[in-house]
C-alpha cells in the first residue's frame, strides 16, 4: 500500500497499419513514432498495440519496438513485463549500451540492486554519456549508502539538467511541520482511528520494506503504510508482530516536486493517502477521493 509516482482514447491513426494518403503502409519506424506520442500522451494501450504491430516488420523492427515496449510497461509500473520485452532481444554476445541501460532501469525497479548496477555500469562502459545510467546509479548508492550517489547526482545532472535540475529540499523540522499540520486537518474520526500509528520520516526507502509487496514497491516510491490497518482486526486475531506504521520517504519527495509550494502539497497528499490505507481504504477508493 504505497503512494506512487491509464487513460485510453482513440488516438485517430490507423494500428492496423492502414496505407498514408499516398498509398503506403506505415513503416515500423512510423509506428513507433506514433507509439512514442501516444505514450506522452498516457495513451498507452494504444501505444503497446503500435510496439506489437511494428514488431511484425522484421528483426530491426522488433528490437526497437521491444525497447520501446519496455519503456510503456515501466510507464504503466510493469517492471517485471518490461524487463522481459527487454530480454526478448538481448544478445549476451553483443554489446549494447541502450539495452544494458533499458535492463538497468527495470532491475532497479524490481529491486535488484546488485544486477541493475551491473547493467548500468555496462551500458556506461559502451556510452558514458548516459544520463539516465548515472541517475539510477545515483539512486542506487543513496539507497545502499557507499557515498557516490551526489557524484552520479552531479553527472546526470551535468549532461540532463533539463531532466534532473535541482528540486527543493525541506530541513527536518518544516518536513515534520508539515506532516502535523496534515494530520491536524484530518477530521476528528480519523484522527482517532489512527491515533496509535506514528508517521515515520526516512531519508531513503530500506530494501526489505520495499520486498513486502509482491511485486515489490518502487524504489522511487513517496510512502508506504505498513501493517495491518486497525479497522480489519478483530478480538479474535492473534497479537501481529508488526507496529502498524506509515512511512514517508523525505527524498523521494523531493526528488519528485519541481518546486517548494508543489512539494509541500504532496507531502500533504502523500499522508492523506497512506492514512486512507490506514484506515482500511484500497486504491480505488483513493482515486475516487484524488488521494491516488
Amino acid at each position: 500500500m504505497a503512494t506512487q509516482g491509464v487513460k485510453n482514447a482513440d488516438i485517430g491513426i490507423g494500428l492496423r497499419s492502414e496505407p498514408k494518403s499516398h498509398g503506403s503502409p506505415m513503416t515500423w519506424q512510423e509506428q513507433l513514432d506514433q507509439a512514442e506520442v501516444a505514450m506522452g500522451d498516457d495513451r498507452y494501450h494504444d501505444a503497446l498495440q503500435l510496439c506489437d504491430l511494428a514488431a511484425l516488420q522484421g528483426d530491426d523492427a522488433r528490437y526497437h519496438a521491444a525497447l520501446m515496449r519496455g519503456d510503456v510497461l515501466l510507464q504503466l509500473g510493469d517492471a517485471l513485463g518490461a524487463l522481459s520485452s527487454y530480454d526478448s532481444v538481448a544478445d549476451p554476445d553483443l554489446a549494447d549500451a541502450e539495452l544494458d541501460c533499458c535492463r538497468g532501469l527495470a532491475l532497479f525497479e524490481l529491486v535488484r540492486f546488485a544486477e541493475a548496477d551491473n547493467a548500468l555500469r555496462s551500458a556506461l562502459r559502451g556510452q558514458p554519456n548516459l544520463a539516465e545510467a548515472h541517475f539510477a546509479l545515483g539512486l542506487i548508492a543513496e539507497i545502499m549508502g557507499t557515498g557516490r550517489d551526489i557524484e552520479y547526482f552531479r553527472k546526470a545532472r551535468a549532461l540532463a539538467p533539463e531532466l534532473y535540475p535541482v528540486t527543493p529540499q525541506l530541513t527536518r523540522n518544516d518536513f515534520e511541520a508539515v506532516v502535523e499540520e496534515a494530520m491536524a486537518c484530518l477530521p476528528e474520526p480519523v484522527r482517532q482511528a489512527t491515533k496509535g500509528i506514528p508517521i515515520l520520516i526516512a531519508d531513503v526507502v530500506h530494501p526489505g520494506d520495499l520486498l513486502q509487496s509482491d511485486p515489490p514497491l518502487s524504489p522511487r516510491v513517496l510512502g508506504m503504510f505498513i501493517g495491518v490497518p486497525p479497522t480489519e482486526l478483530s478480538l479474535l486475531d492473534a497479537p501481529s508482530e508488526q507496529q502498524p506504521t506509515i512511512l514517508l520517504f523525505k527524498r523521494n519527495l523531493e526528488r519528485a516536486c519541481p518546486s517548494k509550494d508543489i512539494l509541500i502539497e504532496e507531502i500533504r497528499t502523500t499522508v492523506l493517502h497512506e492514512v486512507g490505507h490506514a484506515i482500511g481504504l484500497d486504491e480505488s477508493a483513493l482515486c475516487d477521493l484524488g488521494l491516488e
